[in-house]
């Protein structure tokens, strides 16, 4: 066939307008700003709380053999004594400990002592969890004015291979109040207990030295011999605030550590905060003795929403923290003490590093875009390669807050993925995500497990009257 020369430019035109638009894709694609870290997907989530049980404030934990455990506060109204169709006695008083042993599938009450389950009838308000590393998983759950201390040995995967060793109602210890209490533990029996007083003023009989030591929100309690017993005076954290512990499991290390906000200086009792926070780091290089006490970074406490950091030790024996810092505030107004105290108008994700045991730390925005993040939980996989977040975010406060998680590399800005897209965790009316915090946690297979609370019944603006435990582990 005889191409005309009009035909053979029409053809010269389309190749290189195809041409054309194919490098301009190219371009934009290059543009477009994506984070180079392991990507993931998450299976659908998985409810945890029972019928007719109800919580939130939820964090995890998995051991070695693959088995998830998750402890939660109870609803508000069910603290004394609430609904549990998994309890021998169909009710429980203590706080929400779980576990799964089909990784994730379906949640179960950790095993108990007795038929009688007697250790879930302590009463707890709020609790947490940790591992050492000769398979003992440590269980802290305050009563307000203490707290009751469980442990259980683990020799395998499965519930036939879960046995409650002791549980007591009382640590215990000499502060009169433990509002949040947190518990870290490694090597074989040696268990850190973080009570938290509620201000640096009224537990004054704390005992250390270094430069870690003085007046503080936070006292580490020391136990050498599995739980069993406790330094009832403590270690008082100076000037911190609210804190977060991480203990290294490299074998026969003596490290422990603690991140920690400063409320701002404020003694939370007479004096004001200054607008700007520090983030200390106490480190302990001989196993809770003593601490020494750096800085990681600094942050905006006038933040009306601020929480504490979240902290792992990697295998390596590095340090990697995440805090949720105010980028910009509104509404700014002053509390009965002076301080100034704005409304949050967008976040920014700071991640830290340090590789010299705290001493020093480099840090980096990580925000993977503009809008209201809280309560971010940071996990370090059992390689050291990635690290995973669980997170609520908003893109502005006409949105519903949703939950989201992400495996990213380290210093890359995590893809955050929407763990259950058609249920946000709680209305765009609300201010706050639900509850105080979530929690994430690598398996041992590379996994990562987040777990988060969803609001299912409130009065707008009055009060919430049930909210739900859900799990989602990525594929």
């Amino acid at each position: 066939m005889r191409v005309t020369l009009l035909e053979r430019s029409r053809q010269r035109t389309l190749v290189a307008t195809g041409l054309s638009l194919l490098f301009v894709a190219a371009l934009l694609l290059l543009a477009v700003p994506r984070a180079r870290g392991a990507g993931a997907t998450f299976n659908a989530p998985v409810k945890v709380t029972p019928a007719l049980g109800f919580g939130y404030e939820p964090a995890t934990v998995v051991d070695r053999f693959g088995n998830i455990f998750v402890t939660a506060h109870k609803e508000n109204w069910q603290l004394v004594l609430g609904a549990d169709v998994n309890s021998p006695t169909y009710t429980r008083s203590m706080s929400w400990a779980w576990t799964s042993v089909d990784g994730g599938k379906s949640f179960v009450d950790i095993p108990g002592l007795t038929s009688l389950s007697l250790e879930q009838h302590q009463f707890g308000d709020e609790g947490d969890m940790a591992l050492d590393d000769t398979n003992h998983l440590y269980f802290v759950d305050t009563n307000v004015t203490d707290d009751s201390i469980t442990r259980w040995s683990v020799d395998g995967g499965g519930l036939a291979n879960m046995q409650l060793d002791f549980t007591r109602p009382l640590i215990p210890t000499a502060q009169l109040v433990d509002d949040r209490p947190w518990v870290t533990a490694h090597g074989d029996g040696h268990v850190f207990y973080l009570g938290n007083e509620g201000d640096k003023v009224t537990y004054p009989l704390g005992q250390g030295t270094g430069s870690g030591f003085g007046p503080g929100r936070y006292t580490v309690y020391r136990s050498t011999d599995g739980g069993q017993t406790f330094d009832a005076l403590g270690y008082t954290l100076k000037d911190s605030g609210w804190c977060r512990p991480a203990a290294d499991h490299a074998a026969g290390s003596q490290y422990v550590y603690a991140v920690c906000g400063n409320d701002g200086g404020s003694n939370d009792v007479f004096t004001s905060s200054n607008p700007k926070g520090t983030l200390y780091a106490y480190v302990s290089s001989n196993d809770g003795q003593s601490f020494e006490r750096y800085v990681v970074g600094s942050y905006n406490s006038t933040d009306s929403t601020f929480s504490w950091p979240t902290v792992s030790v990697a295998p390596d024996g590095s340090i990697w923290a995440l805090y949720v810092d105010a980028k910009q505030v509104t509404n700014c107004g002053s509390d009965p003490f002076g301080s100034t105290v704005c409304d949050p108008v967008t976040n920014r994700l700071m991640l830290y590093h340090s590789t010299d045991h705290g001493r020093t730390w480099a840090s980096k925005d990580i925000t993977p875009g503009r809008g209201r993040y809280q309560y971010a939980w940071l996990a370090v996989s059992p390689d050291g390669s990635n690290l995973g977040v669980g997170v609520y975010y908003r893109p502005n406060d006409t949105s519903d807050w949703r939950v989201y998680g992400a495996i990213f590399k380290p210093w890359q800005k995590p893809s955050l993925v929407s763990l259950d897209q058609d249920h946000p965790v709680a209305p765009a009316s609300r201010s706050t995500a639900p509850g105080d915090l979530m929690g994430s946690y690598f398996n041992p297979d590379g996994t990562l497990g987040v777990v988060w609370t969803r609001v299912v019944q409130s009065v707008d603006r009055v009060a919430t009257l049930e909210r739900d435990i859900y799990y989602a582990r990525s594929n």
